[in-house]
């Protein structure tokens, strides 16, 4: 196994307290965060000096002309801490570097491989993973982990893969001991749409947030933001909505998943069928992921450019996407929801314009300040989310709900 690096350790729970502050509200001076986390003067003092020595924040330029001695701005040294992201979709394998900032220094998007055996896809990311750090310069010793989103269900606790259904032969796979004991990094497992609704949520600078986050990719899945928290689930595999009926009438496309199903509606897998039932793309292999990911995009590059075929099948899936989102609200009782994932910016023309609308029409309760949005990341949402969530499990106050080991 190879050596792993030396973490980074907070001292105590105060010293995590004050370096999430400024982490969520750079610029804060030493008073301001005496005010924001109740410590005493001597205690910020003596925390604030801690983190600077450590490299974790430093002190910047007031800003004006103020009279008198001015409060010193504190902000996190960017390069203090980095995590690296991976989001695991049966199509597209996703990579960042993120930094102690929140900003994504480097990303790569590769071709998952078509293979079976879940070594090969592993040995690929500790790789990518060992490259993406080589290629950005950065302290090896600064890396405090690898985050991985993957389709579930998962067994969060065990770092295990359960049985993805679109990842053949991944089952029981211990994929956190495996990339553990692969790159020498502590590693945390995590549904790919809970990921990404904690990259969307740290995104946010609203004060409150509450929102779906609808992950489309090759699977479609939901999570939920309340009051500021990612909701999980007990079993942490909350967000399991593509059985979800959103068109009684509609047609039998002969795949594994549920007629009329919410999934039927918008992953790529049913919308090849269909655009390969007008003679719009030919049918490809329905086993190979990528294969099907190259014909959506044909797909949705054809409705781009006018051909009435593929705009109608968009169309469709945009009303029978609504009805979903509809149930979704009505149940949840939130005012906003994002859609993301890698399909989403292929689907963004021709569903952004009129979701808003359809969705309004499902709803029980009227929302006239209902928001219907892309996602303010991208399509590498939860690779970032992934990349996140180990800064949390690292810096933040609170206990993450994340193990982190060899077992």
């Amino acid at each position: 196994m190879r050596r792993g690096s030396n973490q980074l350790r907070l001292a105590d729970f105060n010293q995590a307290v004050v370096l999430d502050v400024l982490r969520r509200s750079p610029g804060a001076s030493r008073a301001d965060l005496r005010r924001e986390s109740g410590l005493s003067p001597q205690t910020i003092s003596n925390i604030t000096r801690r983190l600077i020595d450590d490299g974790l924040i430093r002190e910047t330029e007031p800003a004006g002309s103020a009279r008198g001695r001015p409060s010193i701005p504190l902000v996190v040294d960017r390069d203090g801490a980095f995590s690296v992201g991976v989001h695991i979709d049966p199509a597209r394998l996703t990579t960042v570097l993120l930094d102690l900032d929140g900003q994504v220094r480097l990303r790569r998007q590769e071709r998952t491989p078509q293979a079976t055996n879940p070594p090969e896809v592993t040995a690929m990311i500790a790789a990518t993973a060992d490259s993406v750090i080589r290629e950005a310069g950065v302290d090896r010793d600064r890396v405090l982990g690898l985050g991985i989103a993957a389709p579930g269900p998962l067994d969060v606790h065990a770092g295990v893969i359960v049985d993805p259904p679109q990842l053949p032969n991944w089952r029981n796979v211990r994929l956190r001991s495996d990339l553990h004991h692969a790159t020498g990094l502590p590693v945390l497992l995590d549904k790919d749409v809970t990921a990404a609704a904690t990259a969307e949520l740290r995104s946010s600078k609203a004060p409150a947030n509450a929102f779906v986050f609808l992950y489309l990719g090759s699977g479609v899945g939901a999570s939920v933001v309340v009051d500021n928290q990612v909701l999980r689930g007990v079993t942490n595999n909350i967000g399991e909505v593509g059985d979800i009926i959103v068109d009684t009438d509609a047609e039998q496309l002969e795949w594994a998943g549920r007629r009329g199903g919410l999934a039927a509606a918008c992953v790529p897998e049913a919308l090849v069928i269909q655009a390969a039932r007008l003679g719009l793309v030919p049918l490809p292999d329905l086993s190979d992921y990528v294969a099907i990911d190259d014909a959506c995009t044909a797909l949705c590059e054809q409705a781009a450019g006018g051909n009435s075929g593929a705009t109608w099948i968009l169309d469709r899936a945009a009303r029978r996407v609504a009805v979903g989102l509809g149930v979704l609200i009505n149940l949840l009782d939130v005012p906003r929801v994002v859609l993301g994932g890698p399909l989403w910016n292929r689907l963004a023309q021709a569903f952004l314009p009129v979701l808003t609308e359809l969705v309004a029409g499902e709803l029980v309760v009227a929302r006239p300040a209902l928001v219907v949005e892309g996602s303010a990341i991208g399509e590498h949402v939860a690779a970032q989310g992934a990349a996140e969530l180990v800064m949390d499990h690292f810096l933040a106050p609170r206990a993450a709900a994340l193990l982190v080991g060899e077992s």
